[in-house]
């Protein structure tokens, strides 16, 4: 079944080849936004440090970075077809910079929670706008049979930035201190929003004889409400209840699994290993997906590489691992949930058409992150019961396997003749 609907006489003629640059400054956009988000994790426990606090006490502005990354995904769409997406993309890479940059010059001047969490509330707006535009900019300038693989292209950005914070946090803060590390932070975006001014093409609807016309067509199309014509509903409703459930799984996995580790017999020391590898196995398992999607479509590789991150934490919870066997089957969990958080924007640039594809792109990563607050609360929760590492595990194989049957479903509705 297609979703897309006739073009409008004035709209573009179809792309034949990928637009390479554009994918490439889109990449490096979402890269930066991946490392702007690790960033204040990997350095809280210095700065609790510093600040004589309890790492407890940054829970807020953590939170208020993804309340504002929320809320930039809810709001793109529509900011896109009024200001057009390439402004709106660089507008976007500049907030996130000069709030990073805020960031920078707070930390060593002003020792405040609530300065920090407005600073931090402000790049979170940023973020959020930047990885729905980037991946539906970069693909609807891609030709048909080639917008899944940019689309999984441009969102494995985001977790090789979150992967870049992970190995570089540590040697940065020891190297140029936590101020530093945003400073770095923030001057990279910078220059890349002047690489973007003068790189980046406008779409090409957005120009010609008829542009307020195009404009009005837009905003129109871009309205949250055309992700629930008839012919979209049931494969919307699917879609976020993926997006939902699978990072549900994954973060859970990110915020607790050094934690987990310490239940089956890691040292504090040791327990962090678990992080790496379930971060590196995300960045291998999107690697994985750009062929896979491209072999056999995102729908099948979004039920296949759930199902093995769902297999894999069976295993590490039930057959008894230890030492580095655990690491490599959480790493395959790793894979497995980060190609579905990749994927699933990929999915939404599949299932609508071009005027809604940044709102359906930015709806559906905001039912992630959704997702994303429930799964390492519920978590929390389990612990504070007194659940074992091993158990919880085991019980978040569950959202899984319920994405798995989401993706499921949409291949057998969007593949049916």
């Amino acid at each position: 079944m297609s979703t897309d609907q006739p073009a409008p006489a004035a709209a573009r003629t179809e792309p034949t080849t990928v637009p390479w640059r554009v994918v490439a400054l889109s990449f490096l956009a979402v890269l930066l936004d991946g490392f702007d988000t690790a960033s204040l994790a990997f350095a809280v426990p210095t700065l609790a440090r510093q600040w004589a606090m309890a790492p407890a006490a940054f829970t807020f502005p953590l939170v208020l970075t993804n309340i504002g990354v929320v809320v930039g995904y809810l709001g793109c769409g529509a900011l896109g077809a009024r200001f057009g997406r390439r402004r709106l993309l660089v507008g976007g890479v500049l907030v996130f910079a000069v709030g990073t940059l805020c960031t920078a010059v707070l930390l060593p001047a002003v020792h405040s929670i609530a300065a920090l969490s407005v600073v931090r509330l402000v790049t979170g707006l940023g973020l959020g706008v930047v990885l729905p535009v980037a991946v539906s900019l970069s693909a609807d300038q891609s030709p048909a049979r080639r917008r899944e693989l940019v689309s999984v292209t441009v969102t494995l950005g985001l977790a090789s930035g979150g992967t870049l914070g992970g190995f570089v946090g540590g040697p940065l803060i020891s190297t140029v201190g936590t101020a530093g590390v945003f400073w770095i932070g923030g001057l990279a975006p910078v220059v890349l929003a002047l690489l973007m001014a003068r790189w980046l093409p406008e779409p090409p609807a957005a120009t010609g004889p008829d542009r307020e016309a195009a404009r009005d067509r837009a905003r129109d199309e871009a309205r949250v409400g055309r992700l629930f014509a008839p012919a979209l509903r049931t494969n919307t409703a699917l879609l976020w209840a993926f997006a939902f459930l699978v990072f549900v799984a994954a973060y859970t996995l990110t915020s607790w699994v050094p934690t987990f580790l310490t239940g089956y017999g890691f040292s504090a020391s040791q327990a962090p290993l678990g992080l790496a590898f379930v971060h590196l196995g995300g960045v291998l398992g999107g690697i994985v997906l750009i062929p896979l999607a491209a072999r056999i479509g995102v729908t099948r590789a979004l039920v296949l590489m759930p199902a093995l991150a769902a297999v894999c934490m069976v295993v590490a919870s039930r057959a008894g691992l230890d030492g580095l066997a655990l690491l490599l089957v959480l790493g395959g969990a790793g894979a497995g949930v980060t190609a579905g958080q990749i994927g699933q924007l990929a999915l939404a640039v599949a299932l609508y058409p071009t005027g809604a594809r940044t709102t359906g792109v930015g709806w559906a990563a905001a039912l992630g992150r959704v997702g994303s607050i429930v799964g390492p609360g519920v978590a929390g929760i389990l612990l504070a019961l007194a659940l074992s590492g091993q158990n919880i595990i085991a019980l978040t194989a569950i959202p899984v396997v319920a994405a798995v049957g989401a993706a499921a479903a949409l291949w057998l509705r969007t593949h049916r003749v």
